[in-house]
């Protein structure tokens, strides 16, 4: 091992070498205050960068060969007791330039999704606030409690009701419910509940006088059509 391998010493920093080089690099750093300085020095620059993602691939290569592209001058040490920091400096910004721009861009997508998460929840919400404080908001219950209580609060003026199902009978291996509206006869699929699913509930749109709200059992993945209806709730 070179006398100063400071080339491996920003990738190590950042956890960007193989067990080989990790091995041999902590060797040094036992007996080298130079270099365990450095380390320490690159760790407080990455985490002052947001560095606690995981290394992006490939950051070790782009690290050494911006680290191998530079131009090495002279070493210059006073005393005897340092050693130049210009290679430390050039890794230091080879390695900051990815790293933000790697944590800056998944920074940004993730803020994305939770913003979009959050308005989803925000307007559900306040459009089950809507259907439960109408007017004219009427409640009624699944008559069979076999499968489990569905409750539905309808108001016509919303046209809208919230569905809440609890204590859902545990299905079958291969098989799940299937929620649905039925408008006259015609039922139009609402969603798959997951496998083990007990609970939970959901706002039903664009209802009207005589449909009805109803629960199937089916292979998983769903029907097309109910085959296997274990409750049912009238909205109107």
């Amino acid at each position: 091992m070179n006398e100063h391998p400071d080339l491996l010493n920003g990738a190590y920093a950042l956890d960007a070498v193989d067990d080989v080089e990790r091995a041999a690099v902590e060797r040094h750093l036992r007996t080298c205050e130079a270099c365990a300085e450095e380390v320490a020095e690159f760790r407080e620059a990455a985490a002052r960068l947001g560095a606690e993602a995981v290394p992006p691939a490939g950051m070790r290569d782009r690290v050494l060969a911006s680290a191998r592209a530079t131009r090495q001058l002279p070493a210059v040490v006073p005393g005897g007791s340092r050693r130049p920091r210009g290679r430390f400096l050039v890794a230091v910004a080879a390695a900051a330039a990815v790293l933000a721009g790697a944590v800056g861009v998944t920074w940004a997508v993730q803020q994305e999704r939770v913003n979009d998460q959050r308005a989803r929840v925000v307007a559900l919400q306040e459009e089950t606030a809507r259907v439960l404080a109408a007017p004219d908001a009427k409640r009624a219950v699944s008559a069979d409690v076999r499968t489990g209580r569905f409750t539905a609060v309808y108001s016509a003026s919303q046209r809208a009701a919230v569905l809440t199902y609890d204590d859902l009978a545990r299905t079958p291996d291969g098989k799940t419910y299937q929620l649905w509206r039925v408008d006259g006869g015609a039922a139009t699929s609402l969603g798959v509940l997951k496998p083990g699913v007990r609970s939970g509930s959901l706002v039903v749109r664009n209802l009207g006088p005589g449909d009805a709200l109803a629960v199937s059992l089916e292979d998983e993945g769903g029907a097309e059509g109910p085959t296997d209806i274990r409750a049912t709730v009238g909205v109107a």
